[in-house]
């Protein structure tokens, strides 16, 4: 099947480089109107609502049911390779980073004509070009999507690039995850807290502000990242949407500068639950483009500047508070 008129690019790019995505994901990236309503906000939103399905989830060395993300990919080549490897003298453990791996690379090598290096080469080939798949795309959120969608499948457990790694909770908090949750966190990026509004700062080991919870304004215990983070080895970037759980009665934290709130350590939470990208992981330029039908909601129910603000203006209200 050809592309059809007016594809999403990320879906194109695998089309034409790797394997097409799951239908799903492909009703979502082209906007398919059903996506399009109040509680969804627009496709590209609810694709990261897919997405976030596979980062809440743990990583399996063996299993093959991240391979959901694409139409019909056929995993019988990679069990394969999994169950025949030992036999071939191939110290195997998982059949991720195929790429990178120096035994089965010298195995093609001594045995090009070998009916298993065939299967290996094919798949080795395929990660390769979706490590690199980000770079086949032109616009700043389909790199968002290729980067989850390359982890997903590669996931950087050893190779973490020193990004600080989430704890996943182990089921979803009651927190939505609905278009407007933006709206206090933007507000907040202004300095106009609402009178009952708390903030909490998630701080590492070194006192940065890595992430921002907003108490009394919308869903409580919901929280935005302020920098890179890596959760069961999916790369996440900063702008994107969390609930999180901690026990409020015995953690540690001290009282903020100027808001109402607390500067808490990241390592006294229980752990988090990605929930979506918000408008802000795009740039003000990009996110009427990338959030189409959400932005435009944002714009008619007069939220607080979502065509300007900038995720930096909530770092510095972060600074502020340590």
């Amino acid at each position: 099947m050809g592309n059809q008129p007016g594809d999403h690019e990320v879906l194109t790019c695998f089309k034409t480089h790797l394997s097409p995505l799951s239908k799903n994901l492909t009703e979502m990236l082209n906007e398919h109107f059903s996506h399009q309503t109040e509680r969804r906000g627009c496709g590209y939103t609810q694709a990261t609502r897919v997405i976030a399905e596979f980062i809440n989830q743990e990583c399996d060395d063996v299993d093959v049911k991240d391979f959901r993300i694409f139409d019909d990919y056929d995993t019988k080549s990679l069990k394969s390779i999994i169950f025949d490897a030992n036999a071939r003298q191939i110290p195997l453990k998982s059949w991720r980073h195929l790429d990178l791996n120096e035994d089965a690379k010298q195995y093609i090598q001594a045995k090009p004509d070998d009916t298993f290096s065939h299967t290996l080469t094919k798949e080795i080939h395929f990660q390769a070009t979706l490590r690199n798949i980000k770079n086949l795309v032109e616009f700043e959120e389909s790199k968002l999507i290729c980067n989850f969608l390359e982890d997903i499948i590669l996931r950087k457990t050893d190779i973490s690039e020193h990004l600080l790694e989430l704890k996943s909770l182990p089921e979803k908090p009651k927190v939505g995850s609905c278009p407007m949750a933006e709206k206090f966190f933007l507000k907040v990026a202004h300095r106009r807290l609402l009178r009952q509004g708390l903030i909490n700062i998630f701080v590492d080991d070194k006192d940065e502000p890595i992430m921002m919870e907003k108490l009394n304004m919308g869903d409580d215990h919901s929280c935005i990242n302020l920098v890179p983070l890596i959760m069961n080895g999916i790369r996440i970037p900063e702008g994107s949407l969390f609930s999180v759980k901690y026990d409020d009665e015995n953690i540690q934290k001290r009282a903020n500068k100027l808001y109402k709130g607390f500067v808490i350590p990241i390592d006294q939470v229980e752990g988090f639950w990605f929930l979506r990208l918000t408008t802000l992981a795009v740039s003000p330029q990009n996110r009427a483009r990338a959030f189409n039908a959400h932005f435009k909601q944002q714009i008619d129910n007069g939220l607080f500047s979502p065509d300007t603000t900038e995720l930096s203006q909530l770092k510095e209200v972060a600074l502020d508070q340590i």
